[in-house]
């Protein structure tokens, strides 16, 4: 529609355009040949006003035309020094405008940056708080496990308390009391014989023990009343693992009731089974234990005996010998042996070395082991 219209106005100025000029040169024409003329002046000169104002009133016309058909060019035409100062107004606030477009664009850049640097550092923070939140509940994991060790350490420092508690009343009874039974002592010993039954073999046993319980509680041992004994303790299950090994045996065999540990008297003696195959342990002339006396130390030749005579019955238990029921030791030196000692010890000056020697063969269900004294100087 646009092209239509400026089509239109060009064909009317042309039209407008070439009328005021056909007029006018028509007009020349005329005032040429009849040599007319205007305002006093030549024809010639006439002539030439006319084309002069032939052209203004063709500019005039096409001015005219355009004014009335464009409103642009209306404007031009009486509002151009408004537009131009508008203009240069529109220019100066336009630059004015693009200043502070530039200054805003920079203070966009600059805060993208800074909000880059600011989510730079919130992620930051984040992980360290993320990793901050994970080491606070290690932590809380740790000191739930920590509070669970400290109350197992607080039990177990509570039980060592009262164990220790216990330890001490043990102790001070055992420094306050007299010893019934010292540890690893042989209360009592038995032998059952090859080719009895189970129920035989256990029946001796349990005899056995009622003996060494008997002997236990003359001895102030004492067991509390929902215990099968008077005065001992046997781990259960002792009397079948015996049983097994005297049926396997090939011989007869020595039983022992042993002390585990030392006791006092008003408690229950802790005692274990040992078990020993019967054979001869001992061949006559065996030295058995020997020792030294001096005449010159001031001690009796009595007491020298006396502690050799240990020393041989601790010989003879550690082989497994028996232990009669009516005797607390393994061994036997007959009294006549302690006199001739002591008769002898009244010529002697000098260190001697006292021998106690097996009499005869022994074996383990042969107790006490006889023995004889020999002084060699």
């Amino acid at each position: 529609m646009q092209p239509m219209y400026g089509f239109a106005l060009i064909v009317t100025l042309a039209v407008v355009g070439g009328a005021i000029a056909y007029i006018g040169d028509r007009l020349g024409m005329r005032i040429g040949r009849k040599k007319l003329t205007l305002f006093g002046l030549r024809p010639k000169h006439t002539s030439i006003l006319v084309t002069i104002v032939t052209g203004v009133l063709i500019a005039t016309a096409s001015i005219v035309v355009l004014s009335i058909a464009s409103q642009d060019v209306r404007i031009a035409l009486f509002r151009i020094k408004e537009i131009q100062q508008e203009l240069r107004d529109l220019q100066t606030d336009y630059a004015e405008m693009r200043q502070q477009r530039d200054s805003a664009q920079e203070e966009l850049t600059e805060a993208e940056a800074r909000l880059a640097a600011v989510e730079e550092s919130y992620a930051v923070i984040t992980s360290e708080l993320e990793l901050a939140r994970q080491s606070v509940e290690d932590l809380k994991q740790e000191r739930s496990v920590l509070e669970g060790e400290v109350a197992a350490l607080q039990a177990t420092a509570e039980q060592l308390s009262w164990l220790y508690d216990l330890v001490e009343t043990a102790f001070g009874q055992i420094r306050s009391a007299d010893i019934a039974f010292y540890a690893s002592e042989v209360i009592l010993s038995t032998v059952i014989e090859k080719g009895q039954s189970r129920a035989e073999v256990r029946a001796a046993l349990e005899d056995f023990l009622l003996e060494v319980d008997e002997v236990a509680y003359r001895r102030s041992a004492r067991a509390g009343d929902s215990e099968p004994y008077r005065a001992i303790y046997l781990p259960p299950g002792v009397v079948d693992l015996v049983v097994e090994d005297v049926l396997l045996a090939p011989g007869d065999v020595i039983v022992r009731a042993v002390s585990e540990a030392n006791s006092i008297p008003g408690v229950p003696v802790r005692v274990y089974l040992e078990n020993f195959l019967d054979q001869m342990v001992f061949s006559k002339g065996t030295v058995l234990a020997t020792g030294t006396w001096d005449p010159r130390s001031g001690d009796e030749i009595d007491l020298a005996i006396l502690d050799i005579l240990n020393q041989a019955n601790n010989a003879a238990l550690n082989v497994g010998m028996a232990l009669s029921p009516d005797r607390r030791g393994a061994v036997l030196l007959p009294g006549s042996y302690f006199f001739d000692a002591i008769e002898a010890s009244r010529s002697i000056s000098q260190p001697v070395e006292i021998r106690l020697v097996v009499a005869e063969d022994a074996w383990r269900s042969t107790s006490p082991v006889l023995l004889y004294l020999e002084i060699v100087s």
